[in-house]
């Protein structure tokens, strides 16, 4: 890789396109990709970088106690618990509809586990999120 090239890159901060660059000029070369085609990779490839490190941040900052999915939490185990609603929380309309949720239960029942796995699918869509219990609040 050409370091004129890669310096310049960084002095735009193009860190997605520094990593990819190699890969996708060969890739140009093998598939006779014309420069507009090639550019759109790379600038695609800097954009899913961006939107990478985005969510890195926001799901740092939303502090998380721990990483649980929706894909992860057994529905079985609280058969009470109505799990189209709970995906259709995750959609984050909520959100734009500008509603509360509160998760209320006993210990033990996966409000901690439906919460994280919630708050992780609003990042993922570009929400900023904050974990809190009541006790924190309080």
């Amino acid at each position: 890789m050409n370091d004129s090239l890669v310096s310049r890159l960084r002095d735009l901060k193009l860190s997605g396109i520094i990593k990819t660059l190699d890969v996708r000029n060969e890739e140009a070369l093998k598939n006779n990709l014309s420069y507009m085609e090639f550019f759109e990779l790379l600038i695609n490839d800097e954009v899913l970088n961006r939107q990478n490190n985005s969510n890195i941040k926001r799901t740092s900052k939303a502090k998380f106690p721990q990483h649980k999915t929706l894909e992860e939490y057994n529905f079985n185990y609280q058969p009470n618990i109505n799990k189209r609603f709970i995906y259709n929380l995750a959609t984050c309309e909520f959100v734009h509809k500008k509603e509360n949720v509160a998760f209320i239960g006993p210990i033990g029942t996966g409000k901690t586990h439906l919460a994280i796995s919630i708050g992780l699918k609003a990042v993922a869509q570009g929400y900023k999120v904050l974990f809190t219990t009541v006790n924190e609040m309080l």
